[in-house]
């Protein structure tokens, strides 16, 4: 297939997907969701959607019930958060017989062809636990073509906010120089949540989202529960979904950043893999408290800290380290092999961390990744 500037159309069969269902978390989205049901109804008017709503109280609930009537509503008590509430719809989903579950963000719509060659990729992948589509912004720029992984726990939306071909020259995204992305598919260490398609299958061995994480890193968290299983994550390019993406100027989404990059660094990593990553561990800690401190989120970083020290955390956190051990499966050092040494983030990019942070995390990574097992 000839390169293209944008994502290729991909050439279709006249096969319908396997069963399956869209699920929408929904809240305080009344600006959006319309769009993103008319594309449904538009490109997958043969699918299922379910809509969970995190009691909303800005009208868009009652915007579902009215014009939507084929979505089934599932109207929530109060906020259970991003993760809570795919759970929600994807039990639905599972219950009614769904195969696989296609998660779509209330601010993003989907393409014509998406729903159906991403449900043939699952098809014809075994072994693909999670595919995502080409996620692109409104603007045109790039919003996620798989997302990245630091090996300090950090993740990002791969290429965000640049063009297409400025991303495939990114070399924290090394799955993009593979020109199979745009047509066949290929690998990725981690998906985004705001559009991807997850097999029911593998949901049943690995478990659903982790809910305590509530939103950020809960598609990290469970990609790195799928790869351990021994699942594979794909980017297949060939077919988009347009996000209506809006950086969030909201400081408390700085707690769910770090709080939920040590949970899923304590859940996930060995002991022996954090014994041996102490050091880098230690200093990224005193590099984003001084972020926080130029950026005006340090009541958040701290707070961040004593979310450990509420009743249970610990508990919880200690049981669910040892469901994650009981389950096997692949190395950390096969895990973190496609980790990057680089931190990519447009929105904590600068001199400190272009200078400084970058360089010596790199080579860190390179000295420290022989060591672990």
């Amino acid at each position: 297939m000839a390169p293209c500037s944008s994502p290729c159309p991909l050439p279709l069969a006249e096969a319908r997907p396997a069963t399956g269902a869209i699920v929408i978390v929904a809240y305080q989205g009344a600006d959006h969701i319309r769009r993103a049901l008319d594309s449904c109804r538009a490109h997958a008017a043969d699918v299922g959607v379910i809509v969970v709503d995190n009691a909303s109280t800005d009208g868009g609930r009652e915007l579902v019930a009215d014009d939507f009537p084929e979505v089934r509503l599932l109207p929530q008590g109060g906020n259970l958060g991003f993760a809570a509430g795919c759970n929600v719809g994807i039990r639905a989903a599972r219950e009614a017989g769904a195969r696989w579950v296609m998660l779509l963000n209330q601010d993003a719509a989907l393409e014509e062809h998406t729903v159906v060659a991403l449900a043939a990729f699952l098809e014809g992948h075994p072994r693909a636990a999670a595919v995502q589509p080409a996620v692109l912004r409104a603007d045109g720029l790039v919003n996620s073509l798989g997302n990245p992984v630091h090996y300090l726990g950090f993740s990002t939306a791969g290429g965000n906010g640049v063009p297409v071909a400025e991303a495939e020259r990114d070399s924290s995204l090394p799955w993009l120089r593979d020109g199979r992305w745009r047509s066949s598919g290929v690998g990725i260490p981690a998906f985004t949540g705001a559009a991807v398609m997850l097999r029911v299958a593998a949901l049943d061995e690995v478990g659903l989202f982790e809910e305590e994480l509530f939103l950020y890193h809960e598609d990290l968290e469970l990609g790195l529960r799928m790869r351990r299983a021994g699942w594979t994550l794909h980017l297949l390019g060939s077919v988009r979904v347009v996000h209506h993406y809006e950086f969030s100027r909201n400081l408390r989404k700085w707690y769910f950043l770090e709080r939920n990059r040590h949970w899923v660094l304590l859940a996930h990593y060995r002991t022996r893999s954090l014994a041996v990553l102490a050091v880098p561990l230690v200093a990224v800690e005193s590099a984003v408290w001084a972020m926080a401190f130029r950026q005006g989120w340090v009541a958040e970083k701290w707070r961040s800290y004593l979310y450990w020290l509420r009743p249970g955390r610990v508990d919880h956190l200690r049981r669910r380290r040892r469901e994650l051990a009981a389950l096997g499966g692949v190395s950390d050092r096969e895990l973190l092999r496609s980790a990057s040494g680089r931190l990519v983030a447009t929105e904590v990019a600068g001199p400190l961390i272009d200078g400084v942070i970058n360089p010596a995390s790199a080579l860190l990574w390179r000295m420290l990744q022989p060591l672990l097992r």
